[in-house]
């Protein structure tokens, strides 16, 4: 049973996956087209923006969409989901809007947003934002539905309006910096069209008062904490600027891009997933074992592509930066950040036992002291190390906050997490990457060679330090018996899928 349930788990984020693949992918396509075009700085500056764009996200809703998601399975009919979706995209309207003026407000007062020759760019970039957050809420609804194949189409169009519009914005009409937000706003603004019908399909007009404030009273203190480290944690970009130049800014912004695969394709997709799969189980007191091993799958999967990256880091880096060398001081940067987002990816799991018994102020704390201990390392530590002390203070942070959920989860609930396997799993992968760091020069097929070699060895080294168990291993040799003929692949890819 619980292998069949992993096995649910595993489709699910696959194709949970699949959608962030495509939609972070448009930003790896995207980015050596910018690079084309635009100047080192203003990649930095554009990162900036981004810091932006993510702090809209997380004032927009004000806690109502962690509440909608919390709320969703609670109500007993089809009458009264479409009644909470549409309370809750009704108030998400208003407080996005609301958001969005006061970034604008902001941003047209500060001159580090308004360079020369960037052109005027903070209207495009509130129209892009705007539009993005209108079709959220539809987003996660089509999760809660379990509806991924049909959210997928969408971000589909929407990546692909993105690249094709950026291409003619940039291309043809030579629009610069000022370009890359025109692009974004226009496909936005399509995709918002586009979903219309399906946020028309779900809504009924009956404004539930009561629950929204309680969805409010539950999501505030999480949004509160999310602003606040939102701003903690990101502020590590403008303290880079501010010592150095944007040029920092930018290479410290490729390297959390490329470290980032792992979020969108294994933390982003698998925490999606599995917050559904929790949340629709949290009151079966026979679901312990499978959290336990999933959690230990979820860390081994999260450093194997990990280690990957960081094998790969500097052909990474020369694709997407256009063949421009001057981005290989990110490379160091990379197993650093990586790291971090694999105590953000265990931090997220920790977290969900809180949130199921109602502990938000409790969690807003722990958000909002580790995001300050981040940001006071970043003033004492970036002036004398530049971005690579941003790297280790973000990892750092990380690691506090998931010891910290994990030492309060402990104290609500009996949840013996594989610590001692998960150990094994980080303190080899570490010790990989390090070496990775330090590979001599080689041919091409013999660096490829060799590096893959490295792969086969982590998987090795955690064989012969008793990591897994003995169904495991006949778990595993199953699925190769099964997989290893071409001739059955298509038929299990199939099965798979059905």
């Amino acid at each position: 049973f619980m292998l069949a349930k992993l096995k649910q788990l595993f489709q699910e984020s696959v194709l949970y996956g699949a959608g962030n693949l495509v939609t972070k992918a448009s930003g790896l396509l995207l980015l050596p087209l910018y690079l084309l075009f635009i100047s080192k700085e203003e990649f930095g500056l554009l990162t900036l923006y981004e810091t932006l764009f993510v702090f809209l996200m997380v004032i927009s809703g004000w806690g109502v969409k962690g509440g909608f998601t919390r709320w969703y399975y609670d109500m007993q009919s089809e009458t009264d989901r479409k009644s909470l979706f549409f309370t809750s995209y009704i108030f998400n309207v208003v407080t996005s809007s609301l958001g969005v003026l006061a970034v604008a407000l902001v941003v047209s007062q500060i001159d580090m947003f308004h360079p020369p020759h960037t052109g005027d760019v903070t209207l495009w970039f509130c129209l892009a934002g705007l539009f993005k957050l209108l079709f959220d809420l539809p987003f996660i609804l089509l999760r809660l539905q379990q509806k991924v194949k049909t959210q997928t189409i969408y971000q589909t169009m929407n990546v692909a309006l993105t690249v094709l519009f950026s291409y003619c914005f940039l291309e043809y009409n030579k629009q610069g910096f000022a370009g890359v937000f025109m692009a974004q706003a226009a496909a936005n603004a399509i995709t918002f069209l586009l979903v219309l019908p399906l946020i028309f399909k779900n809504s009924i007009l009956r404004f539930q008062r009561l629950v929204l404030g309680e969805m409010i009273h539950y999501g505030y203190p999480l949004a509160v904490s999310n602003i606040l480290t939102t701003v903690l944690t990101l502020s590590d970009r403008y303290i880079i600027e501010h010592y150095s130049n944007l040029g920092e800014v930018a290479s410290f912004s490729m390297a959390f891009k490329i470290s980032n695969v792992l979020q969108f394709l294994v933390v982003n997709s698998f925490i999606t997933s599995y917050t559904y799969n929790y949340y629709k189980s949290m009151h079966n007191p026979d679901e312990s074992r499978f959290h336990i091993k999933t959690f230990t799958y979820f860390v081994l999967l999260m450093t194997l592509l990990g280690l990957g990256i960081v094998l790969f880091s500097k052909e990474i880096i020369y694709v997407l930066g256009a063949g421009n060398q001057d981005f290989y001081d990110a490379i160091p940067l990379i197993p650093v950040i990586i790291l971090g987002l694999i105590f953000s990816g265990m931090r997220s799991v920790f977290v969900l036992p809180l949130t199921k018994a109602k502990r938000t102020r409790l969690i807003s704390i722990v958000l909002f002291v580790t995001g300050l201990f981040n940001i006071v390392l970043n003033f004492l530590l970036i002036p004398y190390w530049g971005k690579m002390a941003a790297a280790l203070t973000t990892s750092a942070s990380q690691l506090l906050a998931a010891l910290w959920f994990l030492y309060m989860v402990r104290k609500i609930e009996v949840v013996n997490y594989e610590i001692g396997k998960i150990s094994k799993v980080l303190l080899i992968g570490v010790s990989f990457c390090i070496v990775a760091l330090y590979l001599p020069a080689l041919p091409f097929i013999l660096d490829v060679l060799l590096r893959l070699s490295l792969v086969l060895s982590f998987l090795l080294c955690l064989y012969w330090f008793r990591f897994f168990e003995v169904v495991e291993l006949q778990k595993l040799r199953q699925i190769w018996s099964k997989w290893r003929n071409p001739k059955e692949m298509l038929r299990n890819i199939k099965k798979f899928n059905s």
